[in-house]
């Protein structure tokens, strides 16, 4: 394995102490959101495929200093129900830590690490991810209300009983309701997953399609840090 993939964790490591509240001076806000959702997952493998779907629910904690850099620490979980006879009923859990930059006032660069696990019956599988992509805010027409657009490019994933994929992205979009202190959003989202073959009729590809409804709480936090 070269060196430029070992080296990426400690680059997103190091990113995300930098990005972490500590003593500088600037005014720093607080902010927590819940979500829900519809997951579908969807396995193709030798023509088959194996699809199962359920509903996700979330929550995160975040800070945003001097309103360029932020930390967020992110958890979600539920349950997929085969829709298949060749697909099983999963639970799946995953934790995620992201850094951002603000680079313009709508437009921020973000990386960070998310674990995550599928537990059936008789397997479980670990996934571990790093993740590098941006996310912009669109003004629309309407006041308080903006159009969101995400992208993610996953150098390097971690499968466990499977190997790493060739190519791995996550794109999003929606729209998104901002409030003084409450805003809410609404995103949907879709993550591809292709793993090499030698044969090009058993390669094996991923999707994880969903549409995320949240809620977001945010609070200045008091005098400066």
């Amino acid at each position: 394995m070269s060196r430029t993939p070992l080296m990426l964790p400690s680059v997103i490591a190091a990113c995300g102490l930098a990005l972490a509240p500590g003593p500088v001076a600037g005014q720093a806000s607080l902010h927590g959101w819940v979500q829900i959702g519809r997951v579908e997952h969807r396995i193709r493998f030798g023509g088959l495929i194996q699809p199962s779907a359920g509903t996700m629910f979330g929550g995160a904690v975040g800070v945003v200093v001097r309103g360029r850099l932020e930390v967020w620490g992110e958890a979600a979980g539920g349950h997929l129900g085969a829709k298949s006879p060749d697909s099983e009923d999963r639970d799946f859990a995953e934790v995620q830590l992201l850094g951002g930059m603000r680079v313009r006032p709508w437009l921020t660069l973000q990386s960070g690490v998310s674990v995550g696990t599928y537990s059936a019956p008789l397997a479980r599988q670990r996934w571990t991810t790093l993740r590098l992509g941006a996310e912009a805010h669109l003004p629309l027409a309407i006041e308080g209300v903006q159009g969101i657009v995400r992208g993610q490019w996953m150098p390097v994933v971690s499968v466990s009983g499977v190997g790493r994929p060739d190519v791995a992205l996550t794109a999003g979009a929606g729209l998104e309701w901002r409030g003084q202190r409450v805003s809410l959003s609404a995103v949907y989202m879709l993550e591809r997953y292709d793993f090499p073959a030698s044969d090009p009729s058993l390669r094996r590809l991923e999707e994880v399609s969903s549409l995320r409804v949240r809620a977001t709480i945010s609070k200045r936090a008091p005098g400066r840090i």
